[in-house]
């Protein structure tokens, strides 16, 4: 993926966690289901509130679906499959419909359940995730250069901005799943559902990076700044300059101002402060 921002940021509030992300050189991948948000990874979607969808997004869904049912099928028998279906209005049935999404629930779930997420910000000036994530300003903030955000080993480091919606999406985006899924991209359904919020997390503006590693480690050049946040203990910011002192290159340090009303202000601490 091409990043429209140059660098991303990951906040921190535990310092444990970023020492071992600073000295190891290595980005632990969470299980969503260790998420604080118990919605998160559980899009607003059923097929139920799709059936006033444009009935030619439900023949693609039910091409799709045969696709899927019965592997080998040409088009031209999935073609014939969904339109016997609409025929029948059996996207009307609510009977089928309740049973189409368990069926379609137990099979994405199938397919993406060893999958790991580590998130990431584009900005790293947000009052909120310095307030939730960074522990109140006394956290940090790591900046990575977004170019080098690639495991080159496993092919496997996935990423895609996250959605924010404010209603449930349409089956035309689950059609769309679908097709991509379809071709070979194992991670169209994670992105459908791994990568959907709601609106009122929009001011997040985050990336979400897959693996199925619990850890993946970056190259030395990824991880250019180092942002501490103004409440942050003096004895974290002595210890991390300590485990960077013998770094070729090291990333650059910055600090919150603390005298200043916004977030939008960082100076850039020098070598010898």
């Amino acid at each position: 993926m091409i990043f429209s921002s140059r660098f991303l940021y990951r906040y921190y509030s535990n310092y444990d966690f970023i020492v071992d992300t600073i000295t190891n050189k290595r980005i632990y991948f969470s299980s969503p289901k260790d998420f604080n948000d118990p919605f998160d990874c559980r899009p607003k979607f059923s097929l139920h509130n799709c059936k006033k969808d444009e009935e030619k997004y439900w023949e693609l869904f039910l091409f799709y679906l045969a696709k899927e049912q019965y592997h080998g099928i040409t088009d031209e028998e999935a073609l014939k499959h969904a339109s016997a279906a609409i025929e029948k209005k059996l996207h009307k049935n609510n009977d089928w419909l309740l049973e189409c999404e368990k069926q379609l629930s137990i099979a994405i779930n199938e397919s993406i359940k060893d999958l790991r997420i580590c998130c990431f910000s584009k900005s790293p000036r947000n009052p909120m995730m310095w307030t939730h994530y960074a522990n109140n300003h006394k956290g940090m903030v790591l900046q990575f250069r977004s170019s080098y955000m690639a495991d080159y080993s496993s092919g496997e480091f996935r990423a895609f901005d996250v959605d924010y919606y404010s209603r449930p999406f349409s089956l035309k985006k689950y059609v769309e799943s679908m097709e991509h899924s379809l071709k070979g991209d194992l991670m169209a359904f994670a992105q459908l559902v791994y990568c959907s919020k709601s609106y009122e997390w929009s001011n997040e503006q985050e990336v979400r990076f897959f693996s199925r590693k619990e850890y993946v480690t970056y190259p030395d050049n990824m991880l250019t700044g180092i942002l501490f946040g103004s409440e942050c203990p003096f004895l974290w910011k002595n210890l991390i300059h300590q485990s960077i002192s013998s770094w070729k290159t090291k990333p650059r340090i910055f600090r919150e101002e603390s005298n200043q009303t916004s977030i939008k202000f960082f100076s850039l601490v020098n070598k010898n402060s």
